[in-house]
């Protein structure tokens, strides 16, 4: 436990500046770049990131889980390395070459262009490698840098409606060099040369990553499919509205969803080691720790909105609170499919449940976003992609509960449900008395967290007790190499 511990906190931290980024970002962009201009500019990252996702052809996943499988053995590691690097290189310039042809018919082609470079930079990071090996120090590292570079880029030159170009250039830029940054960490584990790879070797990568790629491909439909139809039936503004409310609501969750990166390579190791009770070992106290931040934070975030918008964003993006609310279980969705998608299904190669289950989800979300975006704008695609989430967690979690004997430990997870509630009434009555500014927003979750926490200590809550436990065992061996290197 004590190597997952380590790499969580890893991914918390980066996590943390993920969180004060659109923090610190949103209320200025909001402000310079206005709604319109900074829909364009999500629109042509969604873009973007559409054929960064195609491109790859399910290789993420797939790399890490296939590293997790042979990190015990230097021989079939390094081997298995050079072939999916080879593999992501090809795919890389085919997307490339795909995507200069898109351009030509594309709406915005200028900033179109500008997006090759990010896209570029999805094909060379190798953030799956050091992902796979559990050495997440490396990849959080790599972010780290490509974030804050991106905050201070933006203070520093975007300063009009018009720098959205510049803004744009940014994102773009500072991913690639990221990605760049992060190559030299590899000599760790062998020195980078270049290695003959046969073409059969590269087409059963690419035959077997293709397990992995129709979910993903599905995944990006109802991802995409919202901005998309919002820039279509309604305006870009509308596509800023939603995008604002979801990266609000992803804030809370990536602390959650960073678990799926830290324990997918575990389980995979186990699988391959078929140690199957501890999988049901890892699983369960997974359920219950994203249990124990889901509710509160689901909770939390709907009842911060109202105060939070007017002086985060500006009055201007008052219809993002509306779209808030409707997305809020999605913390809870998101977090459950983190589990039983992310982590168990890719894990144990149960790729056909995972295909089922996204692309059902996508046809739900497409149907019910034509339906009701026209009527209801963004809180309709808000809606329509908690119905696609609820159709994953049913065909999902059908299939888990029946191989493993998990129910017990999904039905305990309630629990914090009701533990959340004392905090919940605290927030809202905070919102009711103080004024609309960042200091009733400070104040709500550092004491709506106060009390929440004090509610999981009073009840001796297992999840709470164990990880107080670990961090202080992690202090503990922290301090002693402090004496040591002395």
């Amino acid at each position: 436990m004590g190597k997952l511990v380590k790499n969580y906190i890893y991914n918390v931290l980066y996590q943390i500046l993920v969180f004060v980024a659109p923090l610190v970002m949103a209320p200025y962009l909001t402000r310079v770049l206005g709604a319109e201009r900074l829909g364009i500019s999500n629109y042509v990252l969604t873009i973007a990131t559409a054929f960064g996702t195609v491109g790859l052809l399910g290789t993420q996943n797939y790399a890490i889980r296939e590293i997790a499988y042979v990190k015990d053995s230097p021989v079939k590691l390094e081997k298995t390395f050079y072939e999916i690097l080879e593999l992501r290189l090809i795919l890389g310039l085919l997307t490339l070459i795909i995507y200069t042809f898109y351009i030509r018919l594309a709406s915005y082609p200028y900033l179109m262009l500008i997006m090759t470079v990010y896209i570029a930079a999805w094909f060379i990071d190798p953030c799956w490698f050091f992902i796979g090996m559990e050495d997440m120090g490396k990849a959080v590292a790599r972010n780290f840098f490509a974030k804050a570079a991106n905050v201070i880029g933006i203070f520093v030159i975007v300063k009009s409606q018009e720098d959205y170009v510049k803004y744009i250039w940014l994102l773009s830029s500072m991913t690639f060099i990221a990605s760049l940054l992060a190559i030299p960490q590899l000599w760790k584990y062998f020195n980078i040369h270049f290695v003959k790879v046969s073409f059969s070797r590269i087409i059963f990568h690419a035959k077997r990553s293709l397990e992995l790629f129709w979910p993903q491909m599905a995944i990006l439909v109802y991802l995409s499919a919202d901005k998309i139809l919002l820039e279509y039936f309604i305006s870009p503004a509308s596509v800023a509205y939603y995008d604002q409310a979801e990266k609000i609501i992803k804030i809370p969750l990536s602390f959650i969803t960073v678990l799926s990166t830290v324990m997918m390579p575990r389980l995979a190791n186990q699988f391959a080691s078929h140690n199957v009770d501890n999988i049901k070992e890892y699983l369960s106290k997974t359920i219950q720790f994203s249990s124990m931040l889901a509710f509160p934070m689901m909770l939390g975030i709907m009842g911060i909105a109202s105060n939070l918008i007017p002086w985060f964003l500006g009055i201007e993006f008052l219809p993002v609170i509306p779209v808030i609310w409707a997305l809020a279980p999605l913390i809870i969705f998101a977090s459950m499919v983190g589990i039983s998608g992310d982590q168990y299904l890719v894990a144990t190669g149960q790729t056909r449940v995972l295909t089922l289950s996204y692309v059902i989800a996508a046809l739900v979300n497409v149907l019910v976003n034509i339906v009701l975006i026209p009527r209801y704008a963004e809180v309709g695609a808000a809606i329509a992609t908690i119905c696609a989430y609820g159709v994953i967690l049913i065909i999902q979690y059908k299939v888990l509960l029946q191989r493993t004997s998990l129910l017990d430990s999904i039905l305990d997870s309630f629990k914090y449900l009701w533990k959340s509630l004392p905090m919940l009434l605290l927030v809202l009555y905070l919102a009711k008395v103080m004024p609309a500014a960042h200091t009733t927003t400070l104040v709500q979750i550092l004491a709506g967290g106060l009390l929440y926490g004090m509610v999981l200590i009073i009840s001796k809550d297992k999840m709470a007790l164990l990880l107080i436990e670990s961090f202080s065992k992690m202090m503990d061996k922290l301090k002693l190499r402090g004496k040591n290197s002395r």
